[in-house]
Parts: structure tokens; C-alpha cells; sequence
């Protein structure tokens, strides 16, 4: 079982080790009065620092300024949101706690509606009012200009769900990190439970239009196969296709045991629901790409459906912190997180003071330095580990989850037992 060694009053206390103060950002104002409420409500008192403990916070008197370049709209809207809104959850509680250098941590948001041509510009805006920390879209395809815009002014990068171990060094991306669990340890979990499930066989349905799904299958079929499964057919298909030709080919061969959907929403959900109206009721397993109930109720009656990503968000989660958080959330914005993937956004900046705590600077390159450093750093998402040749976790474990009566519950956590990678 995953240990995230976190609960939220613990959280607040580690901030403020060198914090004190109240938020502004460029989110719209009833969005900062709810998130503002709901951090009243579950904030914890603030423990004083032991002198030790602030003498690096103490060596630099610049606040922190949060440049968020994100999608609140298009199709990476529901993957961005949750975490960026539970984000600004835990600078309202940091800001409660004290704020950073005794001044209010401030959040310049630009809202980019997955449209890449907006990326750079946005990029360029935030940090010209001052952004020292840029936080990006999760997804490397995406993402990538307004990453790079920060990398040319020595500032660190990060996204809160990335999975795609390109986005780092191997992207050209040195500043670059990414708070998500890594495609190879996501995927890794995926075919090890299928395996334990006593699946033999497998079809895979592989979303090309990003790295992040070609990669999804690419691990799937190396592990799966390493533990004595068998690939029966691999197909193609891009974001928002029909598949339907493709379940009448998996319908009329051989029966497999369970089917991979290497996709995200909307299209994911669509193949999904053209999977089960084609008549194909094997098991369907996917990744990050697909957590959330949204996309369920289009499916009516839809069972055996697992997905693997980074918690349970419907208050059954076995870590008490996550659910804490997620009725935080509920409370803040009137509807509950729509993706387990919220409990990024809180470990992104969780992070990002930890590394500040041991760099005294917001310097890109020290900055850099103190993640490289990190081993299972406590925070919401898990423990957190980072080297100079990876700039995200791989090893951390993950939750299952299946669809049961119209939503996600929780099935187990696990580690992976092998990391693969792609490559």
C-alpha cells in the first residue's frame, strides 16, 4: 500500500518552515474566495521553525511568484484543472501559514485553452510580471514551448502530471521536472495487474496523437509479454477516430482477456463506449489518461473497467490525507476533483518549497541541483524522487481503480515491480 507520510496539517507545518501572509492571483475572484474558505476550514496551526531549519529560507527575501501556463478549457482542461485548483488550495493554506519570506505567495495564471500556439506568449506574459517558477500543461507535447521560454531565462519548470520521462533533460528540458508518476511505472503497474489477474491475452488500442499514449502500449506489450503474456493484435487509431471497424476485427477473432486502451478523453471514452456497444465485454485497462468519472455515465451499465492512475478522489482512497483533500476541494468548488490527479497539484508546490528550503534561491540551476537531490520526499502524490537523469518518479506507487455502479473505486495500490521503459 502506497504511503504518502503526509497528512494535510503536516503539509501546512513543513510550509511553514519559511513562510507568513495572504494569496493573489489571476484566477477569478470567486474561485480565490472559495479556495480562500475551504483553506480556513482545514488549515492547520503553524508550528514555529527551529532556527536550523529556516537559515536557508532566510538567505533570499524574494516571495514566490507562481506563473501557471495552463489549459482551463480544450481537451486538456480536465486533466490541468483539478490539479492546478488544489494548487491554489495549498498556496491559500501556505499564504494562512505565513506566506514565503513573510510575504503571500502570488499566482499569475494564464488560462492557454490547449492551444499550442498560445504556450510561448503565455509563457513570455507570466514571467514578465515576475513568475520565478513556471507551472505547465500535463503533457510534454503541449507544454513544451512555454517550457522552453523558461529553460532560455534560467527559471524552473515543472508540470504537476507530465508522464513522459522526456520532459527533463532528455527533452531539453534541464530545469524541466515533472510531479507525475512516470508512463514507464504507470504502465509498468498496468500489466503487472493484469498479469496477476490471470490475464493471458491482450489487444491494445494505441492513440497515436501523443507520446504519452504510444508509449502506454509500447511498456504494456514489453512487460506484459516478459511475464508470459501473449499480444494478440495492436491497433491504431488518433484522438476523436471511430473504432468501430476495429471492434468488429476484435469481436470476430480470438476473445482476448482484457483490452488496453492507451488513450485519454474524449476519444478514449468513445472507444471505450464503442468497445462495449460492439459487443466486446473483455476487461479494458487504461492509464492516467483516462481517470475521472466523467466520461462513464455515456456508457450505460459499464463494469469492468480499470484504470490505473495516482489516487482514489471519491473519499475512498486509504490514505485519510487524500480524502481530506479531496472534501476540500468539494468544499472550495462545489464539485468534488474530476481526476485523481488533483493531489499534483498540492505536491507540486510541496516541492517546490522543499527544494527553496535547501537552495535559498529561486536560481533555475539551484533550484535544478535540489530536486536532483530529492529521495522519497513526503508529499500528497507519494513520495518523490528525482536524479540528474530523471526528472520524474517512476517507482512510486499507484492506485487501481474500477468502474463500480457509475464511478471509480478503489480497488488496491501497488508499486511496480520492474520499471520498463519504452526505449
Amino acid at each position: 500500500m502506497r504511503r504518502r507520510l503526509m497528512t494535510l496539517a503536516a503539509a501546512v507545518g513543513a510550509a511553514s518552515l519559511i513562510l507568513t501572509g495572504c494569496v493573489s492571483s489571476s484566477e477569478d475572484a470567486a474561485e480565490e474566495t472559495a479556495a480562500e474558505t475551504a483553506a480556513e476550514e482545514t488549515a492547520a496551526p503553524a508550528e514555529e521553525a527551529p532556527a536550523e531549519e529556516t537559515a536557508a529560507a532566510e538567505a533570499s527575501g524574494d516571495p514566490l511568484v507562481l506563473g501557471i501556463v495552463q489549459a482551463g478549457s480544450g481537451f486538456m482542461g480536465p486533466i490541468d484543472t483539478p490539479a492546478r485548483n488544489a494548487l491554489l488550495l495549498e498556496v491559500e493554506k501556505v499564504n494562512a501559514a505565513g506566506g514565503v519570506n513573510g510575504q503571500p505567495i502570488t499566482v499569475e495564471f494564464i488560462d492557454t485553452e490547449t492551444k499550442f500556439e498560445k504556450y510561448a506568449p503565455a509563457a513570455e506574459e507570466v514571467i514578465g510580471k515576475g513568475a520565478n517558477v513556471l507551472i505547465v500543461t500535463c503533457d510534454y507535447d503541449v507544454s513544451s514551448p512555454a517550457s522552453l521560454v523558461a529553460e532560455g531565462k534560467n527559471i524552473l519548470n515543472l508540470a504537476p502530471c507530465i508522464g513522459d520521462p522526456i520532459y527533463g533533460p532528455k527533452g531539453g528540458l534541464p530545469n524541466g521536472f515533472s510531479v507525475g508518476a512516470g508512463t514507464p511505472g504507470e504502465t509498468t503497474v498496468m500489466a503487472e495487474f493484469a498479469a496477476d489477474k490471470g490475464w493471458k491475452t491482450a489487444v491494445l488500442l494505441r492513440d497515436t496523437s501523443i507520446k504519452y499514449t504510444q508509449n502506454q502500449c509500447t511498456i504494456f506489450d514489453k512487460r506484459f509479454t516478459e511475464l508470459g503474456g501473449k499480444v494478440l493484435a495492436t491497433y491504431d487509431y488518433v484522438q476523436g477516430d471511430s473504432v468501430k471497424e476495429t471492434v468488429s476485427k476484435i469481436a470476430a477473432g480470438k476473445k482476448p482477456d482484457v483490452i488496453v486502451n492507451c488513450g485519454y478523453n474524449p476519444g478514449g471514452g468513445q472507444v471505450a463506449k464503442e468497445i462495449r456497444d460492439g459487443g466486446v465485454n473483455a476487461p479494458i485497462i487504461s492509464g492516467f489518461g483516462m481517470d475521472g468519472d466523467f466520461w462513464v455515465p455515456a456508457i450505460e451499465g459499464l463494469k469492468d473497467y480499470y484504470v490505473v492512475t495516482y489516487a482514489a478522489k471519491n473519499g475512498d482512497d486509504p490514505d485519510s490525507a487524500v480524502n481530506e483533500y479531496a472534501k476540500a476541494y468539494e468544499a472550495a468548488y462545489g464539485n468534488p476533483p474530476d481526476v485523481g490527479g488533483f493531489v499534483t497539484g498540492p505536491a507540486t508546490l510541496q516541492l517546490i518549497l522543499e527544494a527553496y528550503k535547501q537552495a535559498g534561491s529561486w536560481d533555475g540551476d539551484k533550484l535544478t541541483a535540489a530536486f536532483e537531490a530529492m529521495k522519497d520526499v513526503p508529499t500528497l502524490a507519494g513520495p518523490s524522487s528525482f536524479s540528474p537523469d530523471l526528472h520524474i518518479n517512476v517507482q512510486r506507487p499507484m492506485a487501481v481503480l474500477v468502474v463500480k455502479d457509475g464511478k471509480l473505486t478503489w480497488v488496491e495500490d501497488r508499486a511496480p515491480a520492474k520499471v520498463t521503459f519504452a526505449e
